[in-house]
């Protein structure tokens, strides 16, 4: 696996107060990497707060840790942690950001924009990926609600191991995690199998949705404002709603659109091999990957739509003459 910067490890090690900062919405890679690297570095003597945006999904909410979110914060702190966070203006922040000495990103989206005056950034299956190597090399003891915060970050960022930004390292890290407790397996059932009725309506509400595009690859799914209210916020759409068109024969892309307020959207896309989404996501002010990104969203869906279609075709040509 490959060596954390020397930078890295000497700022987390000569430094004492931390502020943990995650995107908006935290995911799974979010919170577990945050739990880890917090629990991580308190195991050093260190002095960690974290500013989470909540509400937090119903499955993650198992972690102890979390009581310890969103307490009072300081003035001042010696280094401001971003996590998961592709950019500055996509972090969950306090009103009144704190003062700091560095600004450290932890990342793993291609699309990051090196916005810290430190930047750990490497494409890899999860942000809590780096977050393993980084403990390992600060001589941390990864206890089990460490080693369930990194699972559930990894599992839930693969797809449960299931996505192609699956490698090697991804693998013999899981590994390392059963030399910590000997199974995840209840844990990969409440991640990835088991949803509150509220979630189970809103998988139903998003599945009959989905339309095809012009008889092209590319599902579109819109969950509206009124559906999404009737169902208790956009906190009960999980992760794996997006994945639903992936799932559908033929599907190569698909849109799912989720109207958070009147009129504008969240919109996340996902993209099989080879084609790659996150260029238009950066074209509406998002980010991501290349087979999983998204954006904020407000104006006309059908451009939307064309901007997708024309994407799948420009892309289909290119590697056809490949």
């Amino acid at each position: 696996m490959k060596k954390i910067p020397d930078e890295i490890i000497e700022c987390l090690k000569e430094n004492q107060n931390f502020l943990i900062l995650l995107h908006q919405k935290p995911d799974g890679d979010a919170i577990g990497s945050a739990i880890a690297m917090g629990k991580g570095l308190k195991q050093l003597n260190k002095s960690v707060d974290y500013y989470i945006e909540f509400p937090i999904e119903d499955k993650l909410l198992f972690f102890n840790e979390i009581k310890c979110f969103n307490q009072q914060l300081q003035e001042n702190y010696d280094v401001i942690l971003f996590m998961d966070c592709s950019t500055g203006e996509f972090a969950f922040s306090p009103e009144k950001m704190p003062k700091t000495k560095v600004k450290l990103v932890i990342d793993h989206h291609k699309s990051n924009a090196h916005y810290g005056d430190l930047n750990c950034i490497e494409i890899t299956g999860a942000t809590a990926e780096i977050v393993f190597r980084i403990l390992r090399a600060l001589d941390v003891t990864i206890d089990e609600e460490m080693a369930d915060a990194i699972f559930t970050a990894i599992s839930t960022d693969t797809g449960s191991f299931q996505f192609s930004n699956v490698t090697t390292d991804t693998h013999i890290i899981a590994s390392e995690l059963y030399k910590v407790k000997p199974s995840y397996a209840h844990l990969s059932k409440r991640l990835h199998s088991q949803k509150n009725m509220d979630q189970m309506k809103m998988t139903g509400a998003a599945i009959h949705s989905l339309e095809i595009l012009d008889s092209m690859p590319i599902a579109f799914m819109v969950l509206d404002y009124d559906t999404i209210t009737k169902f208790g916020g956009s906190i009960n759409i999980s992760d794996d709603v997006a994945n639903v068109g992936q799932n559908t024969i033929g599907v190569d892309i698909t849109a799912l659109l989720k109207e958070v307020r009147p009129g504008e959207y969240r919109v996340s896309l996902r993209a099989k091999f080879p084609y790659d989404i996150h260029e238009i996501a950066l074209k509406y002010g998002g980010g991501g990957h290349e087979r999983a990104a998204g954006f904020n969203f407000t104006g006309d869906i059908e451009l939307l739509k064309e901007d997708l279609m024309e994407v799948y075709k420009e892309q289909s040509e290119q590697y056809e003459t490949v």
